[in-house]
C-alpha cells in the first residue's frame, strides 16, 4: 500500500479536529461537574431532601407535555444529516424550518398555559407550588424548542459553539450559588433554571441554520406520520421512563426517596459526560454516512472506535464513582448519605451509554420503529419488574435504581440486536 502523506496529513488534522471537540464538550461538562458539585453542596446544606423532592416531582408535567414534540426533533436528528450526505440541501432546510415552526408554536401555547398556572397559584399564596410550575415553563421550553436547536449541531465548528454554550450556562449556575445564604429556597429555584435560560439564549444566537418559518400541512403530516412511530419508542423510554421512576419512588419512600432519586441520578448523569461528548459528536457523522452509503456495516465500522473508547473511559469513570464518592457524601452532603447505595448503582449507567452510539441511535437511523417502540417496552416492563421483585425481598430505596439499570441494559441489547441482524442480513444479500 503505497504511502500518501498528504492523506495522511489531512487523517492526522481531522484525528486532531475530533480531539479537540470532544475534549471542548467533556471539558466544559466536567467543568459544569465541578461547579455542579460546589452548587449541590451548597444547595445540600440549605434544602432538604423533602423540599428537592417536592419540587422536582413536577416534572412529570414536563414529561407529559414533551409529548407535543411529536419527534419530529428526533426526525430532524436524523433527517438533516441524512439529506445531506445524499446532497439534498434544499430539502434538508425545508424541512428544518417546518420543524422551527412547530415547535416554536407549540412552545408557546404550553408555557403560556403554565403561565396563567403559575399566576393562579400566586394569587392563592401558594409560593411554592408557584415556583415549581415556573421551573416546569422553562423546562418545557427547554425540552421542546431546545431539543430542535441541539438537533441542528454537526459539524466541529458547531460543536465548539455548543461547548461555549455549555460553559456559560455553567458560569451562570455559579452566580447564583451566593444567594442560598440570602434566601435558600429562591436560589434553589433559580438554580434550577438559570442554565437552561441561558443555553436556550445561546443556542439560538449562534443556531448553525438561520431560516425562516415555513408551513405546510401536507409536509407536516408526512414528517408525522414518520416521526410519531419513532418518537414512540423514544418517548417511553426517556420521558415516559423517568416519570415512572419518580412515581415508584413517590410510592416507596415518598417526597424524601424523590429527592434522594435525583440527587443520585445527577451524579450519575455527570458521571456519562465524556461518554455523552463522543456520541455527541459522531452521532451526525454516523446519519451522514449512512446517507452517503446507505450501508450499515460501514457506519458500525465508523461507530467502532469511538464505542470501544467510551467503555475505556467507562470502567475509570465508575470506579472513580465508587470510592470518590461515598466520603465525599459523608464529609459534605450528610443530608443525602442514604443515596450512596443509588448513586453505586446508577454509576453503571456509565456503560450503557458507551455503546448508546451503535445501538439506539443506529436504530433512529435505520427508522426502526416498532423495534425502538418493542425495546423501550420491554425494558420498561423489567424495570418495574426488578424493581417490585427487589423491593419484596427487602431491597429497600435501591430497588428503583436496580430496576431501572436492568431494564436500561435490555432495552440497550435488544436494539443492538437487531442494528448487528440488519448488517448480517445486509452482507449476505446478493449483490
Amino acid at each position: 500500500m503505497n504511502f500518501h502523506p498528504i492523506r495522511f496529513g489531512r487523517w492526522l488534522q481531522s484525528r486532531r479536529k475530533t480531539a479537540r471537540v470532544i475534549g471542548m464538550i467533556a471539558s466544559a461538562n466536567l467543568f459544569g461537574l465541578v461547579i455542579g458539585i460546589i452548587g449541590s453542596l451548597v444547595q445540600a446544606h440549605f434544602i432538604a431532601p423533602d423540599d428537592l423532592g417536592f419540587v422536582r416531582k413536577y416534572a412529570i408535567v414536563a414529561n407529559y407535555a414533551m409529548f407535543l414534540s411529536l419527534g419530529l426533533y428526533l426526525l430532524l436528528r436524523r433527517e438533516y444529516p441524512v439529506l445531506i450526505g445524499q446532497g439534498k440541501q434544499e430539502e434538508a432546510s425545508r424541512v428544518s424550518a417546518l420543524v422551527q415552526s412547530w415547535y416554536l408554536g407549540i412552545s408557546g401555547i404550553v408555557c403560556g398555559a403554565l403561565c396563567v398556572v403559575v399566576i393562579l397559584e400566586i394569587v392563592f399564596g401558594r409560593w411554592r407550588e408557584a415556583s415549581a410550575w415556573f421551573i416546569q415553563i422553562v423546562t418545557v421550553w427547554t425540552l421542546i424548542y431546545g431539543s430542535y436547536q441541539s438537533s441542528l449541531f454537526r459539524s466541529a465548528q458547531e460543536f465548539e459553539r455548543l461547548a461555549k454554550g455549555q460553559f456559560l450556562a455553567t458560569v451562570a449556575g455559579a452566580a447564583v450559588i451566593p444567594l442560598f445564604w440570602i434566601a435558600p429556597f429562591l436560589a434553589f429555584v433559580l438554580r434550577s433554571v438559570i442554565s437552561s435560560i441561558v443555553t436556550s439564549i445561546y443556542l439560538h444566537i449562534v443556531r448553525p441554520i438561520r431560516i425562516r418559518c415555513h408551513w405546510s400541512w401536507r409536509e407536516f403530516f408526512d414528517l408525522v406520520k414518520r416521526g410519531i412511530p419513532l418518537y414512540l419508542g423514544d418517548y417511553l423510554r426517556y420521558m415516559f421512563w423517568p416519570t415512572v421512576e419518580i412515581w415508584l419512588m413517590l410510592r416507596l419512600a415518598g417526597d424524601t426517596g424523590v429527592g434522594l432519586l435525583v440527587f443520585s441520578k445527577m451524579i450519575a448523569e455527570a458521571a456519562s459526560q465524556i461518554p455523552f461528548a463522543i456520541n455527541q459528536v459522531y452521532q451526525p457523522r454516523l446519519a451522514q454516512k449512512f446517507g452517503e452509503t446507505g450501508n450499515v456495516d460501514t457506519c458500525l465500522k465508523l461507530s467502532l472506535r469511538p464505542t470501544m473508547l467510551n467503555l475505556g473511559v467507562s470502567v475509570l469513570v465508575t470506579l472513580g464513582v465508587w470510592f470518590a464518592v461515598p466520603p465525599i457524601l459523608h464529609y459534605f452532603f450528610p443530608k443525602y448519605v442514604e443515596s450512596i447505595p443509588l448513586v453505586s448503582i446508577l454509576a453503571l449507567q456509565t456503560f450503557i451509554a458507551s455503546v448508546n452510539l451503535s445501538s439506539s441511535y443506529m436504530v433512529v437511523v435505520l427508522e426502526g420503529y416498532v423495534t425502538q417502540f418493542i425495546a423501550a417496552v420491554a425494558g420498561l416492563v423489567i424495570f418495574v419488574g426488578v424493581a417490585i421483585i427487589v423491593y419484596s425481598l427487602g431491597g429497600g430505596i435501591p430497588s428503583v435504581a436496580w430496576g431501572t439499570l436492568v431494564g436500561q441494559l435490555a432495552f440497550v441489547l435488544l436494539s443492538l440486536n437487531w442494528v448487528y441482524r440488519r448488517a448480517r442480513d445486509e452482507v449476505r444479500k446478493p449483490r
